[in-house]
């Protein structure tokens, strides 16, 4: 049976990226926290906010960009495909399904009071885009 895993995601992060070494080879990984909000109305007819909370992991190059430009609250959008992670504490065994970033778009915060963009002319160019070549 053919497969396909390819996620795209746009929220804020929830906490500044980890960045750390890994094992012996020395790749950096930056560990980001997503916040996706979708907004529909509850039983009551009252419109709330029902928030996702995904685990995102950005390798090398694309590690250490995370780690320079982002931090809590950056607007960004995310490719990446999913992966399971699985490790063992204690006797015990854990799973926890999470996105690898292939890509990630580093979007402008809005300004809350104008409906305006902090420090981007709206009609200028897109966002950046960092690759990772996989």
């Amino acid at each position: 049976m053919a497969s396909f895993n390819k996620v795209i995601l746009m929220g804020n992060l929830t906490r500044d990226p980890d960045v750390r070494m890994t094992g012996t080879v020395g790749l950096k990984v930056a560990r980001l926290g997503l916040a996706i909000n979708e907004r529909r109305r509850d039983r009551n007819g009252q419109m709330q906010d029902f928030p996702v909370f995904v685990d995102v992991d950005a390798w090398d190059k694309l590690a250490e960009l995370c780690g320079q430009h982002l931090s809590k609250g950056s607007p960004v959008l995310v490719e990446g495909r999913l992966q399971m992670d699985n490790w063992e504490k204690d006797g015990v065994k854990h799973q926890k399904l999470k996105v690898r970033a292939m890509s990630i778009k580093f979007l402008p915060k809005p300004d809350r009071s104008s409906g305006q963009f902090k420090g981007v002319d709206q009609s200028a160019s897109a966002p950046e885009e960092y690759d990772v070549p996989f």
